[in-house]
């Protein structure tokens, strides 16, 4: 009797699973290794789309940071305490129609895409400068040996390996503190990344012309 008893619980405890045990088990299992690796997947894909959002931002902000410096030093003019004594005062680098900063249209066409002006860079002479959307190559360009808006002869300064630039436009205003006139360029640069147009951004940044006149 001893035997037997002593028999049967040797037999139940090497008893293993069934074959629906298994099959729930595998399933459970699957069912945890696939939430895994969703997980894992949204991860990178997160990642890599906050690297490419970045790498747009950072060329943006390039360009757009060479744009403004630029126009802070428009009608930069290093002799203007002699010139403002003159009857009447004169800017060499501020002449209406001529050397003052100006907003036009680009090469293409494409109103207030393209901005002109000049200052005294480093001698005294009347120097040019200017940038430009080329919506053909979708890039911005800067001026080179005082190009038209409508010549060739630019140079690009953004890469069009990596971004299209799919808009830059300047806006001209004018307010008024403490009875003083203060001409306010507002630019507006939005791009996209050339392998993954779903990747867009718009930079808007307002910069004063501190030497429009003098």
């Amino acid at each position: 009797m001893k035997l037997a008893v002593k028999s049967k619980v040797l037999s139940n405890a090497q008893r293993g699973f069934t074959l629906i045990e298994l099959m729930i088990s595998m399933v459970i299992g699957l069912i945890i290794l696939a939430a895994v690796i969703g997980m894992f997947v949204s991860m990178v894909k997160a990642d890599n789309d906050y690297l490419k959002s970045i790498r747009l931002n950072q060329e943006l902000r390039a360009a757009m940071s060479l744009i403004i410096r630029d126009i802070r030093r428009g009608g930069a003019n290093r002799s203007a305490a002699v010139n403002s004594a003159t009857t009447p005062p004169t800017n060499p680098f501020s002449v209406a129609g001529g050397t003052r900063l100006t907003i036009t249209a680009n090469q293409q066409g494409d109103l207030i895409s393209c901005l002109t002006y000049s200052y005294d860079a480093n001698d005294g002479s009347n120097e040019l400068f200017g940038y430009r959307l080329d919506s053909t190559n979708g890039t911005v360009e800067t001026r080179a040996a005082g190009a038209a808006c409508n010549a060739g002869g630019w140079q690009t300064i953004t890469d069009d390996n990596l971004v299209n630039i799919t808009a830059l436009t300047f806006g001209d205003t004018t307010v008024t503190e403490l009875g003083i006139n203060i001409r306010q360029i507002t630019v507006t640069l939005s791009g996209q990344l050339r392998r993954d147009s779903s990747v867009t951004r718009t930079l808007t940044e307002t910069v004063r012309v501190r030497n429009d006149e003098f």
